[in-house]
């Protein structure tokens, strides 16, 4: 059975927006090794969103930046000023659904979903029993579900949280990347 590596926003974002060298890297390998069909990459519908979310909130500060904005500057010009954030979404609009186009699309990154609300049960219990944020609790909800092998997160205190509900490797964290490297990669 082919194995299933799920990839967590901030794994994407490490890779499209090149933040990473050792994780784009790894991504880089997965990738090769998904063309080839020796493993499936996947992520959430939840995901999907939450990236085309964060690719707008990074040019809006990267926009901010070239500003010379400082930081106080910046959050409060995204949090409050909607025409001037819509002003510079526009402008970068075209390349983010490009770019997340081209990853998970063109790539056929498999984009999975929760089936129904027999789900419930396992959504409440992973934000009453582990304290997990509702984005994070319905991600995992969708892997269990979905029966991933690996679930790949820069996310630490997310990651510690689920470990044991899912073989979780943090890829920012070099021993755990290397642990990935070593247990899972050369093994496929």
């Amino acid at each position: 059975m082919v194995q299933i590596v799920f990839l967590d926003t901030d794994i994407i974002l490490d890779y499209l927006e090149n933040r990473n060298k050792e994780v784009r890297d790894l991504v880089a390998q997965l990738l090769l090794l998904h063309e080839k069909v020796r493993i499936i990459l996947a992520t959430s519908v939840f995901n999907v969103a939450e990236l085309i979310d964060k690719e707008f909130e990074i040019h809006f500060l990267s926009w901010c930046l070239k500003e010379k904005m400082s930081s106080d500057e910046a959050y409060n010009k995204f949090r409050k000023d909607e025409k001037l954030f819509q002003e510079v979404s526009e402008k970068n609009r075209k390349d983010i659904e490009e770019n997340i186009n081209d990853f998970i699309f063109k790539k056929n990154i498999q984009i999975l979903s929760l089936s129904g609300a027999e789900e419930y049960k396992e959504i409440f219990n992973l934000i009453y029993q582990r304290n997990l944020k509702s984005q994070d609790a319905l991600v995992i909800t969708t892997a269990l579900v979905n029966k991933v092998t690996y679930f790949l997160s820069n996310d630490s205190n997310l990651t510690s949280r689920i470990g044991d509900l899912l073989d979780t490797y943090n890829l920012r964290d070099k021993n755990l990347r290397e642990a990935f490297r070593s247990n899972v990669l050369e093994a496929i």
